[in-house]
């Protein structure tokens, strides 16, 4: 790798935080994110599984004392489709989709959103229910959340391949959810964040380009070039090595730094002239977060090629900030502000397909 991960930018201090800020979620291994149970190269399938329990476990007793508002659940339904698998797959297993429909009128064809959920070595999106669940109803939108599979067993691009076989599904049923095909958001964090971007690299080859995305912290580069990629949490958040870690489980050791992997897989890895074209994209980025400079990069690219681009850097927060722990002032205004990007995209078309 370029950078040396032997002098890292060790950020267990909580006093890269706010000033005054006691939240328990700054460094806690309470929610460690088991990285490197999980994905260390070498694993035996026992150990795999065993890391993954773990890391199951953590999200379980995470989300164990959080219930939703009952008039939240009463506001839509939930339901459960399969799709199959994608075209570019041809022996692609089919798709689970966890689906929130929301209830009462609505004029016309609903929007639809895409939730695409983090990690990926393990867990499902029924563990963000809430967050699915506040979008639909606050949106009146229909959200698509798909259970792409799982690494390390299962390598890129098989993962992209499960958003699009969900994205065509979509499409193909939008009569039957009642969804404009025209008005698709992507959303994503993390991971998932990635992958809403390789899907819209993907897509563009098909001559589609969705309404837009709403994404947070993608981890959007492997080649580890900024000063942010020697930020480390020492193994109780995501650092450098833990990031070092997940590109050798999601890609494949053969396909770490190597720059001619398509975009698709690793979105950096693109031109400015690549992202001629490209639909809006409104990213979120944390302060102490390896992938915090790619990801300003990456946004400079888009600002160049002409792109619709909405950049919002969080002081004194970390990868996982506002997605572990209880709900408090600046979480919530996070979660408002994520919320506000979907309804612009939604109310607004506001792609060019010109370029710049």
């Amino acid at each position: 790798m370029a950078s040396d991960f032997y002098q890292y930018d060790d950020r267990r201090d909580p006093k890269w935080g706010l000033p005054g800020d006691v939240r328990e979620n700054w460094n806690n291994p309470t929610i460690a994110t088991f990285f490197a149970d999980i994905m260390t190269p070498g694993l035996s399938q026992d150990e795999i599984d065993m890391g993954r329990a773990m890391f199951e476990g953590a999200f379980e007793s995470m989300l164990s004392g959080m219930t939703m508002p009952p008039e939240l659940e009463a506001a839509g339904e939930w339901a459960e489709y399969w799709a199959p698998g994608c075209v570019e797959e041809p022996d692609a297993p089919e798709l689970r989709l966890h689906v929130r429909l929301p209830k009462g009128e609505h004029e016309g064809k609903r929007p639809c959103i895409m939730y695409y959920f983090a990690a990926g070595m393990g867990g499902k999106p029924d563990y963000f229910d809430t967050e699915i669940a506040q979008y639909s109803a606050d949106l009146g939108a229909v959200v698509i959340a798909p259970q792409y599979r799982a690494h390390p067993e299962v390598k890129q691009p098989a993962q992209l391949n499960d958003l699009h076989a969900a994205y065509q599904w979509a499409i193909d049923h939008a009569d039957e959810l009642n969804i404009d095909p025209d008005c698709i958001v992507l959303s994503g964090y993390s991971i998932g964040a990635m992958m809403a971007l390789g899907l819209a690299f993907r897509l563009k080859k098909y001559g589609i380009t969705p309404r837009g995305l709403s994404i947070v912290a993608p981890p959007v580069d492997d080649m580890a070039n900024g000063p942010s990629s020697r930020i480390s949490f020492a193994s109780e958040n995501l650092g450098c090595e833990e990031r070092v870690i997940t590109w050798h489980s999601f890609f494949g050791a053969i396909n770490v730094a190597r720059p001619a992997v398509s975009p698709e897989i690793i979105p950096n890895h693109c031109t400015v002239d690549d992202l001629r074209g490209f639909p809006p994209v409104f990213m979120h980025i944390m302060e102490s977060d390896p992938n915090r400079d790619e990801d300003i990069e990456f946004c400079s690219k888009l600002l160049a090629a002409g792109v619709m681009t909405s950049m919002h850097l969080w002081p004194g927060t970390n990868h996982a900030t506002f997605y572990s722990g209880p709900m408090y002032e600046l979480k919530a205004k996070f979660y408002a502000e994520v919320e506000n990007d979907i309804k612009t995209l939604i109310e607004n078309d506001c792609r060019r397909p010109w370029s710049a």
